[in-house]
């Protein structure tokens, strides 16, 4: 139950808080193999940070990078929990002024931190982004919450198992590989989805509407919910 009394003196701050939420498990897989601009990183950080000031209490951020030299292409390089926040706690029995203080330090700003060290990175030679969205299902089913929200930033430019600059597949016939057999995973039934686009490199070389139609394909094969408004282009250009 929602303890508003460690928002005296803020007015209705506290008033419409939301209450009664399961937590979240949240993974964002950042595909950053070719770099990221300034003003690309400032509006993926915009978008991801308010889906953590939207996070309820208890959800968990799972940061997956997808780099060459990582053991199967994929790394878990942070895991963050979100904090108790001041409209949740009361005088009696916890600091909501401290927590205000802290809500920045040990949350939002480790996030930041965390998303701007990896889409600094540099170049790497692999994209293997099917097996970074196979690690962050593992997550939702460990968890055994059933909440989860996944975040892929990429230009979903598959090199690993599947080259995609030699012609995207038909995702049917995809189905049918041994790859599709070992990256499949029932951990994104019912996961929200949001695909946060960067440009391709090879810009004019990469047939974008079957590019948007295999990864449709396959978030809606694998149960994924929002597929259909869950692409968002990045802005800025490439550096």
């Amino acid at each position: 139950m929602l303890l508003a009394a460690g928002c005296a003196g803020e007015g209705d701050a506290c008033a419409d808080w939301p209450t009664g939420l399961p937590p979240q498990v949240i993974a964002v897989v950042v595909d950053a193999t070719d770099g990221l601009s300034g003003a690309q990183r400032a509006d993926i950080w915009s978008r991801v940070r308010g889906v953590a000031e939207a996070a309820p209490a208890g959800s968990v951020f799972h940061l997956f990078e997808v780099r060459s030299e990582a053991p199967g292409g994929v790394r878990e390089a942070a895991r963050i929990r979100r904090p108790p926040h001041p409209c949740e706690v009361s005088h009696w029995s916890d600091n909501p002024d401290q927590r205000a203080a802290q809500w920045a330090p040990l949350y939002l700003r480790p996030l930041r931190d965390a998303l701007g060290s990896m889409s600094r990175a540099g170049p790497s030679d692999s994209s293997a982004i099917l097996q970074g969205v196979q690690a962050a299902a593992r997550r939702f089913v460990d968890s055994g919450q059933g909440q989860g929200h996944l975040i892929l930033i990429s230009d979903l430019m598959q090199n690993v198992g599947v080259d995609f600059y030699r012609g995207i597949p038909d995702f049917e016939g995809f189905r049918a590989t041994a790859l599709y057999r070992e990256i499949q995973s029932r951990g994104l039934n019912g996961a929200s989805l949001a695909v946060l686009q960067l440009p391709p490199s090879r810009e004019g070389l990469v047939d974008e509407t079957a590019l948007r139609d295999f990864w449709s394909a396959f978030f809606t094969d694998q149960g994924a919910a929002g597929v259909d408004a869950a692409f968002v282009p990045v802005e800025g250009a490439r550096p």
